[in-house]
Formats: structure tokens, C-alpha cells, sequence
């Protein structure tokens, strides 16, 4: 079997799979931005967002404390819009109490709100972050099916070769037989002297068959590559 796995120029990815980090930073960037302008809103709008802010709290949380939190602040805020337009011929007092009612309100739902919002957008992120994760092995799990069924279109898709320029996204799989060791030592539950060892038997042998062909021919332990093997394919 020809091993091209010398060939180990970095590439840089096309398609979906490009410049991962930089999609990450940019989130977490807008996510800080819509968490500030969020925790805002209550005294931005005179304590008018108050209870919605809480609300959304209450449901990204899922707490009931947040929820009666959201109730308080529109208690709080119906009872100072009617008392602050209320009208008293001498002092006007129910009026000012309705008014101060509704800046304190919002002043203190903005401070609870700066001091949860990185709980509540951090469960955003987390929550986008499974669903990539469910992307990624459901990208594998094509990929897989594509390799089992036609090959020659699977080395058309430069599937498992991170190393070669391609558009198609493959979720992650990396092909033991061509690559070299740095994408090798990428995978995760590989480490460098692993990957280099995996490159040079390769070569010896002329390539391998499946994770067990890897795990018996190294003399590894049974469960050495567990964590590997769902990364992991072998192209003739």
C-alpha cells in the first residue's frame, strides 16, 4: 500500500470545517455583547423590562426562584405606574413613591441581572455546543456510511484527510493509513509518540485494516485506542 502520509503541509480547511476558533470567539463575543445589552434593559426602560428580563432568566435557568423574581418586578412595576400617576393636590408623595418604586425596581433587576447573566448565556452556549457536538457524529456517521459504500467517492471527498484541501465535512475523521503524525497525534486519546509509532509500523506493514489490526500488531492493550477508534478510518 502506498503510504503518501509524508506529505504533511498544513492545509488550510474549506467548508464548513474552517477556522473552528475563529466561529467559537466570534460567538462568545456576541454572546457578551447580547448578555450586557440584556442585563440593560431594566433600568434602560425604567423598569418597564424588568419582569421580562427575570422571565427570561426563569426559563433559560429553569428555576422557579427566577420566575418569582419576573413576578415581583411586575408587581413592583404596576404598582409604581399607578401610583406615579396618581395625583396629590399638596405633595404629590403617592406619585413620587410610584416613581421611585419603578427607578429602584430597575435599577435593582439590572445589578441581579449582571450578576446572573453569565449563567444564563452560558447555558445558551452549552446548548449550542451539544448540538454541534450531535453534528459532528452525525457528520461521522455519514462519512462512515459513504466509505462502506463507495469508497472511491469517499477518497473523492478526501474523507479522514485533514491534510488535503476539501469542502466536505466529515465530522472529525482522520485516515490512520495516509496522514501523517501530527493529525494523527490530534485525535483525541492519541499522543505524539503513539501517532509517530503508528506512522512507521504503517509503513512496515503496509498499512492497517482496523483499530484491532492497530491494537495487535503494536502489541497495545485491548482498550488502548477506545477513545480513538470513533475518529479513526482506514482507507486502502
Amino acid at each position: 500500500m502506498a503510504a503518501d502520509g509524508d506529505d504533511t503541509r498544513a492545509v488550510a480547511p474549506t467548508g464548513p470545517s474552517a477556522h473552528p476558533g475563529g466561529r467559537r470567539q466570534l460567538r462568545r463575543t456576541a454572546f457578551t455583547a447580547v448578555s450586557i445589552v440584556w442585563a440593560l434593559l431594566p433600568i434602560a426602560t425604567l423598569g418597564f423590562a424588568a419582569p421580562f428580563t427575570m422571565a427570561y432568566a426563569a426559563f433559560r435557568l429553569r428555576t422557579k426562584a427566577m420566575a418569582w423574581c419576573a413576578a415581583g418586578y411586575a408587581v413592583a412595576f404596576v404598582l409604581g405606574f399607578v401610583a406615579s400617576g396618581s395625583s396629590d393636590s399638596d405633595t404629590n408623595l403617592l406619585g413620587n413613591i410610584g416613581t421611585a418604586v419603578i427607578v429602584v425596581a430597575g435599577a435593582l433587576a439590572t445589578a441581579q441581572s449582571f450578576v446572573i447573566r453569565s449563567r444564563v448565556f452560558a447555558s445558551g452556549e452549552v446548548d449550542r455546543s451539544v448540538e454541534e457536538g450531535r453534528e459532528r457524529m452525525r457528520r461521522r456517521v455519514e462519512a462512515r456510511r459513504i466509505l462502506a459504500d463507495d469508497p472511491a467517492l469517499a477518497r473523492e471527498l478526501q474523507i479522514g484527510r485533514p491534510d488535503r484541501a476539501r469542502t466536505y465535512d466529515d465530522g472529525g475523521l482522520v485516515d490512520v493509513n495516509h496522514v501523517g503524525p501530527d493529525h494523527l497525534a490530534a485525535v483525541p486519546g492519541l499522543d505524539r509518540a503513539l501517532a509517530e509509532l503508528i506512522v512507521s509500523t504503517r509503513d512496515e506493514v503496509g498499512g492497517f485494516t482496523s483499530v484491532d489490526d492497530v491494537s495487535v500488531t503494536l502489541g497495545l492493550a485491548p482498550q488502548a485506542l477506545d477513545e480513538a477508534s470513533s475518529r479513526l478510518v482506514f482507507l486502502p
